[in-house]
């Protein structure tokens, strides 16, 4: 009876280890769905949007001994979203983007609402749309500005955001 539960418990082992193996096809598989991954994003970097997104730098804009995400890109003024050359300074706080100017626009007023009267939209090239709610000319103010945002409960923030937008035309 002992002989006969070990030689169960071999052949139970022995059927474990011969279907936990991973086959050639299984492999395969891995393989092609890796490959289908790179195409698809060397498809987008190779478009005129990847090119727009990599014309964007990022960097950090040090004020003191704190640092804030920046981002520098050309932008455009969104008709409607209260930007124009005259109001949009070289730093500003965004909080939201999107591909659809109707989202950015309810989120725009929504922040007008909570009390960021200067609350603005302008877009990129690509074109992705930009909810700024303040714009301001020195690192010091952007410093405050983005610790506003920060420690604001009423707005909702998921990575990246927030970060400071530097307009591309400003050197």
């Amino acid at each position: 009876m002992k002989y006969l539960l070990i030689i169960i418990s071999a052949v139970l082992a022995g059927m474990a280890v011969i279907s936990c193996k991973t086959t050639e096809e299984n492999y395969r598989k891995a393989y092609e769905v890796a490959a289908e991954q790179k195409r698809e994003n060397a498809g987008i970097d190779s478009t005129i949007y990847g090119r727009i997104r990599n014309s964007a730098t990022t960097s950090r804009l040090v004020v003191g001994t704190d640092s804030l995400p920046m981002r520098k890109e050309y932008i455009g003024y969104t008709d409607g979203g209260g930007s124009s050359r005259d109001n949009v300074k070289r730093y500003n706080i965004v909080v939201g983007q999107f591909r659809q100017i109707f989202n950015a626009k309810q989120m725009r007023q929504r922040l007008i609402d909570g009390g960021y009267d200067s609350a603005m939209i302008v877009h990129t090239r690509e074109p992705m749309y930009y909810v700024i709610t303040s714009s301001v000319s020195t690192p010091e103010e952007a410093l405050a500005a983005w610790q506003r945002v920060n420690n604001d409960k009423n707005i909702v923030l998921r990575a990246p955001l927030p970060f400071v937008l530097s307009p591309a035309h400003f050197r």
